[in-house]
C-alpha cells in the first residue's frame, strides 16, 4: 500500500481494533456478495495524509479486489477520527459500484481525486492480493514490524497523540480483552 504524498514516509498503522471493525462493518453491509470471500483492510496514519485500502477476495480466488483511499490533512485543523470515518464511508461506496460493475475496467488504477460529501478525496483500484503480497514480503525477510511508528520519525510528529486522537489506549493496540 503505497501513499498517494510523495513526502509521506513515516507512519503509524491503524489500530488492529480499527481494522478488525472495519472488516466487521463491510462483512454484514455487503454479506450477500462476499458470500464465504475474505475481508482485507488495513490503513496508514501519515503526517499529512491518512491511507485505508479495503479489499475483497472471493472464496478460492486468488485475485483480490481493492480500493486504496487517501485523504490529504493537517493536524492543527482536522480530525483524524472524522477523516478515516469518511474513507470508510467512501469505500463503502467504492464497493457497491465494484458489485454492480460488469468489471472493473473502467475503475482508477492510479489516483484520480474525487468529491465525496463535500470533501476532495483520492481513490485508486487495485487487484493486488494482500495475503501474497504479505508472505512474499515475509519470505523475502521484509516487515514493517509492530512499531506503533513506522519510518525516521521528526521530534514534533508524536505516535502517542496520534492513539489520543483516535481514543485507543495500549490494551487495543495488543488485541487485550476484545
Amino acid at each position: 500500500m503505497e501513499p498517494r504524498l510523495k513526502t509521506s514516509s513515516k507512519w503509524s498503522p491503524l489500530p488492529p481494533e480499527l481494522v478488525r471493525q472495519i472488516q466487521s462493518v463491510f462483512k454484514k453491509s455487503f454479506g450477500s456478495h462476499i458470500g464465504g470471500g475474505t475481508i482485507e483492510a488495513a490503513g496508514k496514519i501519515f503526517p499529512q495524509e491518512i491511507l485505508i485500502s479495503i479489499g475483497f477476495r472471493s472464496e478460492k480466488s486468488i485475485r483480490q479486489s481493492n480500493w486504496m483511499i487517501s485523504i490529504g490533512y493537517q493536524k492543527s485543523k482536522d480530525n483524524v477520527l472524522n477523516l478515516l470515518h469518511l474513507a470508510v464511508d467512501a469505500a463503502a461506496s467504492l464497493f457497491e459500484q465494484t458489485f454492480a460493475a460488469e468489471n472493473d475496467s473502467e475503475f482508477p488504477r492510479l489516483w484520480e481525486e474525487v468529491d465525496f460529501e463535500g470533501r476532495k478525496i483520492y481513490i485508486q483500484f487495485s487487484t493486488a492480493n494482500s495475503q501474497l503480497e504479505s508472505e512474499a514480503d515475509r519470505l523475502l525477510g521484509i516487515s514493517e514490524g509492530s512499531k506503533i511508528a513506522q519510518g525516521d520519525w521528526d521530534d514534533d510528529i508524536d505516535p502517542e497523540a496520534i492513539k489520543a486522537q483516535l481514543g485507543i489506549d495500549d490494551d487495543d493496540d495488543e488485541g487485550g480483552g476484545h
